[in-house]
């Protein structure tokens, strides 16, 4: 009796417009959902982030590399005469997944981001550190001598 009040009411909700419920898996049209705050410069191969005042260095895909190389590999980077290149926070990178398109993808403004796991430059208290997999659209951790790719990116 009380499995088929909850029915009736349930029911009655939704056609008196009380209750309507709403699904979204990927938030419909992909061209209706482009983010425009990053945009691409084809010539200096960096994608700039107008919201966040920040470019990524987006040329060739980089090596697979350690934790440890990723940091020095960006720290070391002197593109475009800048020289405060970093790795990304895992916030910065898991914002670059494009997560409200039906296919999960990195921004749409990167051309060379590869269908692969990229460190952030945040670490756990486990002498872990924190990765995003930009073909499967999630984050997590590993050890730090792991081999992934890395993004390089500055505050302007």
């Amino acid at each position: 009796m009380i499995k088929l009040s909850f029915v009736f009411v349930m029911l009655s909700s939704v056609v008196f417009g009380f209750f309507m419920p709403t699904f979204s898996f990927g938030g419909g049209g992909d061209s209706n959902n482009i983010d425009k705050n990053f945009e691409r410069d084809d010539k200096t191969e960096i994608v700039l982030d107008k919201k966040e005042a920040k470019i990524y260095y987006d040329s060739t895909p980089s090596a697979q590399m350690t934790f440890d190389e990723a940091q020095a590999f960006c720290k070391n980077s002197n593109y475009l005469g800048y020289k405060e290149w970093r790795v990304p926070t895992k916030e910065e990178s898991v914002s670059l997944l494009e997560l409200s398109r039906k296919q999960i993808t990195v921004k749409h403004a990167f051309k060379n981001v590869q269908k692969a796991i990229y460190w952030t430059s945040t670490e756990d208290r486990f002498n872990e550190a924190w990765f995003s997999d930009f073909d499967l659209g999630r984050y997590s951790t590993s050890k730090r001598d792991n081999k992934y790719r890395t993004l390089c990116v500055l505050k302007l």
